[in-house]
Order: structure tokens, then sequence, then C-alpha cells
């Protein structure tokens, strides 16, 4: 029995464009000479579809594409469809069987996720046991997603010996060091099924996620039989043969696997150009410091949306330093994108003026010490001239904080936070350097200076990180501990840190919440990222 493992990338509540994607699709697999194609978790509706499926008008129209599915589909082909159901009173998120021009069957989701990024609980109701049908003189049993992560769960109950292929339909979203932790479940699915298992997920980016496909085939002896590539729509076919009373996988493609860094950098173009092409902007635009966060992002849009939907803008004011404004002007030259300069120095002079007299006649406060005030007023300037050319053109703003710097705040509130989307928001500094020296190693595209300068936001004279962060060295692997892995202060210290820098750090995350939760969404590539996928409270007495 042939197979197709379709991962296609939908576009959250475009049920419309997403039934016409699966039609397609499934026309390729039938006149492939595929028996059956599957797709993956919630294919008609897209992943993760939030309370859309709380909207009595939009699951009238998922209803719709249903019932127009069965009858566009190719009728000698079984079609496996993710989509939502509603069954007396109840939603579920479920796997539709199409077949003979009709609807055959629903399998519905048992295992509801509901942490991280997931939050299936409050929306779906959860299915009793797993589908089991014949087709083909094979036992097949329907998982999705989620299903199959528990062998010891009720999904499993009672399904060995029942089945002679595991199918499971995912929406499982991109971080890094995914693809073993898939594998590592599909061996130990295929044990508790002892059964050969079909996997297929969704491509694409849907705001904060990356889904990153990754069809697999894995017989019954956990060996991997056939694999789809990273990060682009495509079908996987798989046979499946008899022998002896046992199915297996035929050995199939295997697609190469990116190496650690491409797998990232990836997963970043793929959320950037989904958002940009899913929202509709005709482009976008990025500050271009002469930094090296500046500089990835751009390389990084560029490489996603081609050089003709780029535009930097750099705005150097009175402590720019040439060596800077040098390198963002080149690397706009090297990446074949327009860059508008604007001096920023009137801005801020006028600013001081408005605000010199003001400030002075202040009587309920004490001035704050420091030249704070003055530092950000010129990342709010760019901020204020970044968006009003937005305005102008439609291009949407690309921020250029990394984690690192939204983890502790080292970054200003309507200033260097204003954009529509924070690309590289879950990307720790030192990441950014790996990335930046990765990209160049396949055409060098950042200027060297650039990855060489020790990182300054030059908003003073002589400014350095380091004069308000620890070195990116110590202080990425305390926000991976204290961030990623909820590790507590005796946890991090035991790895080594000295005890006064962890909790310097620690302050800084705690106190920075309300920052984070104002600004833009980014993708996700860390186990734990701002935004759905961490969510503190902004007034905390909690201190560790």
């Amino acid at each position: 029995m042939k197979f197709a493992l379709v991962q296609m990338n939908p576009t959250v509540g475009a049920v419309e464009d997403n039934a016409a994607k699966i039609v397609r699709w499934a026309r390729e697999a039938a006149a492939a000479g595929a028996d059956a194609a599957v797709f993956p978790e919630l294919a008609l509706c897209g992943y993760p579809p939030d309370d859309l499926v709380l909207r009595p008008r939009f699951m009238d129209a998922v209803d719709a594409a249903a019932e127009r599915l069965a009858a566009e589909l190719p009728p000698e082909l079984l079609c496996i469809v993710g989509a939502p159901v509603r069954e007396e009173g109840r939603l579920y998120n479920a796997a539709l069987l199409f077949h003979g021009g009709r609807r055959a069957a629903a399998a519905k989701k048992i295992r509801l996720p509901n942490y991280g990024v997931f939050d299936e609980r409050r929306l779906f109701a959860p299915g009793g046991e797993p589908l089991v049908f014949e087709y083909g003189g094979a036992r097949l049993a329907v998982h999705i997603c989620e299903d199959s992560w528990w062998p010891e769960g009720e999904a499993f109950r009672g399904l060995k010996g029942r089945c002679d292929v595991l199918v499971n339909l995912s929406a499982s979203p991109y971080c890094r060091g995914r693809e073993g932790d898939r594998e590592e479940m599909a061996r130990k699915a295929v044990a508790a099924a002892g059964a050969p298992m079909l996997y297929t997920n969704l491509v694409g980016g849907q705001d904060e996620l990356v889904f990153d496909g990754g069809a697999l085939a894995v017989g019954a002896d956990g060996g991997v039989a056939a694999r789809s590539g990273l990060f682009a729509e495509g079908m996987l076919p798989v046979e499946v043969k008899e022998a002896g009373g046992r199915w297996a996988p035929a050995p199939g493609r295997r697609d190469p696997m990116p190496e650690p860094l491409g797998e990232v950098y990836e997963a970043l173009k793929t959320g950037l150009r989904d958002y940009v092409n899913k929202n509709g902007f005709p482009g976008v635009l990025v500050a271009l410091s002469g930094g090296i966060d500046s500089a990835l992002v751009a390389a990084i849009a560029a490489d996603a949306l081609g050089k003709d939907r780029v535009f930097g803008v750099t705005l150097p004011s009175a402590i720019t330093s040439t060596e800077t404004l040098a390198d963002a002007l080149d690397l706009a030259a090297r990446l074949g994108i327009p860059c508008l300069k604007i001096p920023i120095a009137p801005a801020v002079e006028a600013f001081a003026a408005l605000l010199g007299p003001a400030c002075a006649e202040v009587k309920w406060a004490k001035p704050l010490p420091g030249t704070l005030m003055e530092e950000n007023l010129q990342a709010r300037i760019r901020g204020v001239l970044v968006m009003a050319l937005s305005n102008r053109y439609g291009h949407m703003v690309v921020t250029t904080g990394n984690k690192s710097e939204m983890a502790t705040g080292y970054a200003t509130l309507y200033g260097d936070m204003a954009g529509g989307f924070a690309l590289i928001k879950d990307v720790p500094k030192t990441l950014v350097f790996e990335l930046a020296r990765w990209r160049n190693r396949r055409g060098e595209v950042i200027p060297p200076g650039t990855i060489s300068r020790p990182p300054s936001a030059e908003l003073k004279p002589g400014q350095l990180d380091s004069d308000s962060l620890p070195p990116y060295d110590v202080l990425d692997p305390i926000l991976e501990q204290y961030v990623e892995r909820q590790a507590g202060v005796q946890d991090i210290l035991a790895a080594g840190a000295e005890e006064n820098v962890v909790r310097r750090v620690i302050r800084m995350v705690d106190r920075s919440e309300y920052k984070r939760r104002q600004g833009a969404p980014g993708v996700k590539i860390t186990p734990k990222a701002f935004g759905r996928d961490r969510r503190m409270p902004i007034t905390n007495g909690f201190r560790e």
C-alpha cells in the first residue's frame, strides 16, 4: 500500500484556501499512484486556531469546506485530513477520513496538550480511544500529535495487536533539537503500538511559531525508513508492505537534514517570510545601526524575501562612530538593498531644547541619576522615524533586539522595540554571532568589523554593552538556565556561576516583564521563548 505524507503550509483562518491546497496535493498524490494521503493536524483551519474555533460562523465555514472536500477529493484515494469538528455541542481536534466521495469517519485527539505554546484544553474536548479501521488489507490506527508522545497513556490503551500501521498527524512547532526528540518519540510509539509509524507535520510560520515538517516513516524496529526535508512543502511517498503477517515501510527517500546553525537560520527565514506574506506586507524596513543584530536581521530578511522587498535606514546621531556608520552602509551595499540615511542630531537637539525648561520646572520629583533620559531619547526618536516611514510606504518594521536584551530589559520601549515583528527575540546574543559567521561562510554579506567590534548601543560616548551587562558568554548560560529550564538560584550556582552575577541577572529578567509584554511577536527557536510560551505576571512579589 502506497502512502503520501503531505507536509503543507496552511494559513490560520483561510479555510477555503487551505481546502483548495489539500485538494491539489491529494490530486498530485493520486496521480503518483498513492492509495492514501495523510495531511497534518488541523490542516483545514491552520494551527493554532486559538479562539477562532469558538466563533460559530468560523466553524460553519470549516463544516462547509469539509463538505466540499468530500466532493472534490479523488474518490479512489483515502485522505486523512486534520480539522476541528463539532459534535453534540462539543469541539474536537480531529482527523477526518474521506473516501469514495464521502466523509467516512473522524478520529478525535485524545491527549490535549496544555503547556508551553499549547492551550488546547480550553478549546477542545478529548476523544475516547484511537480510531482503528481496515483499509487496503491493513488495520490503520490514527493518532493526532500529542497522542503518540505518551506511550503509557490512554491513546495506546488496547492498541497493541489491533493495528498494523500507526498514522500520526502533527502540528509540532520547531525548536532547536526537535528532530531528535521526534525520532525518539516515534521509536517509543512503535514499540508501544507494536506497529510501524507514519508521521507528517505542518510547515510554515504562524505568528511566533514555525513548523518545520520532517515527515517520517519508522519501522517497528525503530529504524527510519524514509524522511522528508525541513521547512518546505512537499510530499513524502512511503510504501508499506506486508510479509509474514507484519507490515513494514519499505526503504525510501531520506532527504538530508540541515546542519544545526543552518536549521536555525531556515527557521528564522521561514517565520519572517510567512509573517510578512500571510499578513500582506509589501516588504520590510530594518534600522541599520552598524551592529551585529541589525546586520543579521537584514541578511535574513534579504534571504527570506529577496533584496527588492527589504529596505534599510540608518539613523546616526552625534555619538555614532564613523566605523559603525560605514559598516551599516557597507552591509546595505553587500545585500543589494537601498539604505536611507537620516541624521537624528537635529531632532535630539530639538527635544533637548523642549525638555530643558520643562525639566527645570518640575518640583514634584527628584531626577534619577545618570543619563538614561538622554540615551533613550535617541532610541525613541529612531523609533518614531522608522514607524513614520512604515506608515508612509507600508513596509513592516522588523525590530533587531535579541533574546539576551529582551530578557534583561536592555532595550528601549517605544524605541528600538518599536516595530511589527521581532525576528531574533528568541536568539541569544552568543547565537547571533554564530549565525552571522555561519551566514558569512556562505557568502560574506556582514562586514567583518561588525562581527569583531565589541557590541555597543552607542547612546553615549564610549558605551559598551559590557558596561550594563555581564559578558554575553557569562550572561547567556544564566538566562538559559533561568528562562528556559526554570532553574532557581542554587541550581544555577551549582553550574559554577557567581552568586552576585546570577542574582543581578535574575532581577533584570523579573523587572523587565512589562517591557516584553509590549513587544512585537518573534520566531520561537528555543524550548522556552518569551511570548505565548512563557507567561509570567507583571506585578509579581516573588523573588528567587
